[in-house]
């Protein structure tokens, strides 16, 4: 149509006016609104203010109160499907205001999200449609630059012993920002509660070093690495700023009840049912005086927890097991409650930390590691499981399907045969069954 490829040019001209926030590459991008055939808007990334995006722009500065149910939207870029919190994506944006159809100049570069910002829109009954391949080799030559970059970023960087090693130099607070970009995207749309069960699943695998039931392949000590992976992104989902503070909070080098190192069990008996809780005022005192111990590396973290609660060569894991599915529990309580008290998850998110460090120490007395060598096989480990990338996929930022094949392979000999099914032979019954089979009860 032409009057389609008049106000691509127009959205084409805005994406010109683009001008880079900061150092990092950015796309050059242009929107515009069109209703009726009338022009009712037009914007380009950052034009407001930095980073803003041209369609959130164009929609929610430029036409906040403006009705633009069955309009058209001309955009140079695919619109974004994720953002952080409390941002919103501009593909929901476009289908909150009930827009009717979007026109795309070209999709995402990087290969990890390309594409799903369109099937978005589709399957919100957004028409969709892209600009003609002279108009659409423009935009791609605009943003040369900007996809170069996202084609070196989509890739995770070659590793070597050395680099490894260098990752292992990490603060706490730096692997907990890296894990969590890694699987941003895979996490996004998963609450909490979902991550919950992924932790207490390789801490099920954790447990065989009690149970001395062992499965061909895998090593029960590698699920450690695992389970405090799921503990970062569990403590990513629920906004936790810094994990390091955190962990300072409750265990600033001591006991957090009987504030001894190592601790005095009786005393802690004694404290915890006098008080009901630990003493955070003498806490955050004890922290601010010995802030020059405060741990940063992961080995640092397990050192301190080594001389809080020592651990013996000839102590048995199952009493430390018992203690950390408490600390599960309370954990998931605090999962539970946390949009009424989140202040809750901090204590009972550091108790499972401790708990995961004591059992590493109890892994590294029975192989006779020295006790000022506790600590580097843990981020050795850490650092090869998650070197700036997915191992799995081999991407920066995963793009693994959300369950992974080889899963549905290894548990497929545990499903009754013929039986896991919603057919009227089957165990299940489909939401519509299930409805009348209740309330019918």
């Amino acid at each position: 149509m032409t009057s389609d490829r008049v106000f691509m040019k127009v959205a084409i001209d805005e994406a010109r006016k683009c001008k880079a926030e900061d150092e990092r590459v950015h796309p050059m991008v242009g929107a515009v609104v069109v209703k009726d055939g009338v022009l009712l808007a037009k914007a380009y990334r950052g034009e407001l203010a930095d980073g803003d995006h041209a369609e959130f722009t164009a929609l929610d500065r430029k036409l906040g109160i403006e009705a633009l149910s069955g309009s058209t939207i001309y955009t140079t870029l695919e619109p974004c499907t994720t953002r952080n919190h409390p941002k919103i994506p501009c593909a929901e944006r476009l289908i909150e205001r009930k827009v009717a159809r979007v026109v795309i100049g070209t999709l995402d570069p990087n290969p990890a999200i390309s594409g799903k910002g369109q099937r978005k829109l589709r399957e919100a009954n957004i028409a969709t449609d892209l600009f003609p391949a002279d108009l659409m080799a423009e935009i791609e030559e605009l943003n040369r630059e900007f996809t170069r970059y996202q084609k070196r970023q989509d890739e995770r960087p070659a590793v070597s012993t050395e680099t490894i090693k260098q990752f292992a130099l990490r603060s706490l607070d730096d692997w907990y920002r890296i894990s969590n970009r890694i699987f941003w995207n895979q996490n996004f749309q998963r609450e909490p509660s979902a991550i919950f069960p992924h932790l207490v699943e390789v801490v099920g695998g954790l447990s065989a070093l009690a149970s001395s039931k062992r499965k061909a392949g895998n090593n029960p000590e590698t699920y450690i690495v695992k389970a405090l992976a799921w503990w970062l992104a569990l403590c990513g989902k629920l906004g936790v700023r810094s994990v390091e503070d955190m962990l300072w909070d409750k265990f600033p080098a001591v006991c957090a009840y009987c504030q001894h190192v190592p601790h005095d069990p009786d005393i802690c008996i004694e404290r915890k049912e006098a008080s009901g809780g630990p003493p955070w005022d003498q806490l955050a005192a004890l922290g601010q005086r010995s802030a020059n111990q405060r741990p940063k590396r992961l080995r640092d973290w397990q050192l301190m927890f080594s001389r809080i609660y020592p651990a013996q060569q000839t102590e048995e894991f199952g009493p430390s097991f018992a203690r950390l599915a408490e600390e599960l529990g309370e954990l998931a309580e605090a999962v539970r409650v946390f949009r009424s008290e989140p202040g809750y998850i901090l204590s009972e998110a550091a108790d499972v930390f401790a708990w995961l460090m004591h059992i590493q120490n109890i892994v590294d007395s029975k192989a006779q590691v020295p006790s000022a060598k506790r600590g580097e096989a843990l981020e050795l480990a850490f650092a090869k499981a998650y070197p700036d990338g997915c191992t799995a996929c081999g991407k920066r930022q995963c793009a693994c399907p959300p369950i992974l094949a080889s899963t549905i392979g290894r548990i497929a000999h545990e499903v009754p045969s013929g039986r896991g099914s919603y057919a009227d032979d089957g165990r299940f019954m489909p939401p519509d069954k299930m409805s009348r089979f209740f309330q019918d009860a």
